[in-house]
This record gives structure tokens, sequence and C-alpha cells, in this order.
């Protein structure tokens, strides 16, 4: 059995939950396009060839990281989705409910780092320093950085990285989490899934021998076509009250926000369940533009 080598950048696991079930379609928006169009199926939504192969060892590895994401990001994903769809109805926080919300909080973190353009700005910038740094080099470390970057000519990306491993380091450092659900009030509106998967914002929550550094401190996950999920780290708002966490359904204009936002912040698509809803938002959109 050949090794899948078109990877998502977005969960596919994930994906389906803005996919339309009675009417076997993903609707999506290309804005750079200004085009609409539908897909039958979520396989080739938000993926690209060879975006978490490897070269390692002078060979192509096209599944470690694979595997890395689906054992602790993807093969639970569904049970964690129906977690938390339960206790929105019965409005029960358990231990099982507060995991099930960490999961995605941990999902939520690595959105931003398995994406095309976050990948061909960092290689872009590795590739551009070491440049320099190879014209004044000896031999030996020309050599050296040459061999670094063999990569280039074999796959995509760098891909040095382990999804699990910066997930657990950025959530300790986020310290505890307020997460707020938000339901859209309107049952004909609906969330957009972007090319990105999960918003993350970045503050100084942490004090630090440099002052400069921002961490995360905001993830912002469309979960479902129906539920959003938002977790702020408590260490902003060392100078004030802490929010509770909490349930809320969401006005309208809300819901607008979070999709306006995800809109503005897309490489180039947004994904929806429902045709109708994404036609008239553009629209509405290019109105007020």
């Amino acid at each position: 059995m050949s090794t899948p080598k078109n990877h998502h950048f977005v969960s596919q696991v994930h994906i389906k939950n803005f996919f339309n079930e009675a009417e076997g379609k993903i609707y999506v928006y290309d804005k750079l396009k200004n085009n609409f169009y539908h897909k039958h199926t979520t396989k080739t939504l938000f993926s690209e060839l060879y975006s978490n192969s490897r070269f390692v060892n002078g060979q192509i590895d096209h599944d470690s990281l694979e595997q890395n994401l689906n054992h602790f990001f993807e093969k639970d994903f569904r049970q964690h989705t129906e977690k938390i769809q339960s206790f929105i109805k019965h409005k029960k926080l358990n231990e099982e409910i507060h995991n099930s919300l960490m999961y995605f909080a941990k999902y939520g973190i690595i959105a931003e780092l398995r994406t095309p353009r976050f990948k061909k700005s960092m290689d872009e910038t590795l590739y551009n320093g070491f440049k320099e740094i190879s014209r004044n080099a000896t031999p030996k470390l020309k050599t050296e950085i040459e061999q670094a970057f063999e990569y280039r000519e074999n796959v995509t990306y760098n891909n040095v990285i382990d999804y699990s491993e910066i997930a657990e380091k950025i959530f300790s450092a986020m310290g505890n989490l307020i997460f707020k659900i938000i339901i859209p009030k309107n049952e004909n509106e609906y969330f957009f899934i972007p090319d990105f998967g999960c918003a993350n914002t970045r503050e100084k929550i942490n004090e630090y021998f440099n002052p400069d550094v921002k961490e995360v401190a905001y993830i912002g996950i469309p979960l479902t076509s129906k539920i959003y999920i938002t977790f702020h780290s408590e260490k902003l708002f060392k100078n004030q009250e802490i929010p509770d966490s909490k349930i809320v359904f969401g006005s309208t204009e809300l819901v607008s926000i979070y999709n306006k936002v995800n809109l503005d912040f897309s490489e180039s698509k947004v994904a929806c369940e429902n045709k109708e809803y994404l036609e008239n938002f553009i629209k509405n959109q290019s109105t007020f533009a």
C-alpha cells in the first residue's frame, strides 16, 4: 500500500465538520479569484503535495509527521467534538469535558505552524540568513550549510518540527485558559473554516530577559458550522478581573465578526456548509467595502 503524499494542512477530520452531508458538498470561496465553487469531498481541500514530507539522512519521509498529527490531534477529534456537543446540551462541565477542551486548545496552537504560508516564511528566513553566513564561512561550514538545505531539492519544506512537543510547550506557557463557546442564535447562520484552520494571537504574557517576546495568548477555533471556541490565557488579565468561561448564543453581528476575521486572515479560501449563507455573506462584504 503506497504512502499518501497529499497532506492536509487543516486536518480533514476538522474540515468534515463543515461538510453538508445532506447535499454531499462543501462550499468554498476563493477571495483571490473572487470565485465560489463546491467540492464533493474533503480529500483535496486545504491540502498540498508533500506538505508534511521530510528529508532525513538522505531519505524522503512522507509518514512520520503525518503519524504524529494523527496520533495526537486527529484520531480522537470526532470523539472530542461529540463531547463538546454534549456539554452544550447538558451544561455539565466535568474532567472529561475539560480534557476535550484542552485537546482542542492544543490542536489550535499548532494550526498556524502547519500552513504553507508559515512554512514558506520560516524556511525562507532561515535560508536567507544562512546564505549570508555562508559567504564568509570556512569550506567545512559551507558544506555543512549546504547539507542542511539539501531538503530544498527533495521536498517542499524543512519540517524539522514535532507538533505534539511544541503544542505542549506553548500550552504550558499559556497557563490557565478561559474558554468561550459561541453558538449562532440564528439557525440560518454558520461559521466558516479558513485555510489556516484556527486563529492565534500573540501577546507578552510571560517575563523574559528579552521583554519583547510574545507568545500565543489567544486561540480561536471554528470547531463546526455551529460551534466556535475561543481560549484566552488568564495571564492576559493581570490587572483586571478574570472573566468566567461560558457558553453564549452569538448574535448575527458576532457570528459575522468571527467569519470576517477568518476571511480577512485566510491566505485565499474559506469553506462553509451552507451555499446561500456563504454567498450572501461575501456579497454583503463587497457592498460595505
